[in-house]
């Protein structure tokens, strides 16, 4: 995120399985765990005062409500959680993760909603590295299932349940009513990429799939019969995408090492539709000293991100400041997001 989310193309090892699984190819790694958080709020110093008075019981009421209006309207708010864990080599790899994300929307509290959305992925992915001379072309497939559930009817209302939370009412008997959809997924992903010393060129395309079905439940419901929807006969289509780009990487391994990474989506559309070119972009550059301490900044479909990480043995930290584009309604508005991440890898 704190390169725009441009090195999808290029990852390697465990992320090669969650981005091109071409990646696969070269790099073997075995993560514990992975883990990240983010929250959506643009960190200002006003809005971090407001949100930790409101923790810390500082505001009335109608001060609370007042902040959450202006949260709400400003940037949308909520957050969310990722897990994982997974283990490449030899060409394969095999990795589990977890992903929940909840976001508050809407022109204030009164008209908000609340929209959820968790998946749990099990992915095993293949890549084969091909040398000819100078020239390295990797090229990797891996399949995908996966389980979704999210939020159905256009999200939750959410003013009844903070009006619950800030007063302490019974906020469970307002959510049990709430409906969710949920099924299970089947996907394909596939890439490669062709290197030449510091130069790269990739393509990858994700969520090569077929319909697959959904069916709706309450919250109630689920807890009741202890079971999750399944199957059903309402069927969703997902939409591969597909993905280009180019890297240049800088003194590999040195004490002071750069990379430089450039990625569109529907790459084949830029070429007939010009103007709309900075809305598929991913710009990113990474610049690393003395082998652990990275520094980042990014171009993400328009807006500017940046972050930092520290690579420390079997210990990453990584932190991130981004804005992506959302639909909300008939226009395109960036919302505003901090990011942490840390993982165990061998």
């Amino acid at each position: 995120m704190g390169m725009g989310g441009s090195s999808l193309v290029f990852a390697e090892g465990y992320g090669a399985l969650w981005g091109n699984p071409a990646g696969l190819a070269n790099k073997k790694s075995l993560t514990l765990l992975d883990s990240s958080t983010w929250v959506y709020i643009r960190p200002t110093p006003h809005n971090i005062d407001n949100i930790f008075a409101v923790l810390n019981g500082g505001k009335s009421h109608d001060e609370t409500k007042s902040i959450l209006d202006g949260l709400i309207d400003e940037n949308g708010f909520g957050g969310g959680e990722y897990l994982g864990f997974g283990w490449t080599g030899d060409g394969m790899g095999l990795g589990v993760t977890s992903i929940t994300d909840a976001v508050v929307s809407g022109s204030g509290l009164s008209d908000s909603t609340l929209g959820i959305r968790s998946q749990t992925n099990a992915v095993l992915g293949m890549a084969w590295p091909i040398r000819f001379g100078a020239f390295e072309l990797d090229v990797g497939a891996s399949v995908r299932g996966y389980y979704r559930m999210e939020t159905s009817s256009g999200g939750w209302a959410f003013d009844p349940l903070a009006e619950a939370v800030m007063t302490g009412s019974d906020i469970y008997t307002l959510i049990y009513p709430n409906k969710v959809i949920g099924g299970f997924g089947l996907s394909v992903d596939a890439g490669a990429t062709l290197s030449f010393g510091p130069l790269g060129l990739g393509f990858m395309v994700r969520d090569l799939a077929d319909r697959f079905a959904m069916s709706e439940s309450t919250i109630e419901g689920i807890a009741n019969a202890c079971m999750v929807p399944l199957g059903g006969s309402d069927y969703y289509s997902v939409s591969p995408v597909y993905t280009a780009g180019l890297s240049l990487k800088l003194n590999p391994g040195s004490l002071l090492s750069a990379s430089f990474f450039a990625e569109a989506d529907d790459p084949i559309s830029l070429f007939s539709d010009i103007e709309s070119a900075p809305s598929k972009l991913h710009i990113g550059t990474e610049i690393t000293l003395l082998r652990f301490l990275a520094l980042r900044v990014g171009y993400n479909q328009g807006y500017v991100s940046f972050g930092a990480g520290l690579d420390l043995w079997i210990l990453e930290v990584n932190a991130a400041m981004f804005t992506e584009p959302v639909s909300v309604g008939d226009q395109t508005i960036g919302r505003t997001g901090i990011m942490v991440q840390a993982a165990i890898r061998f």
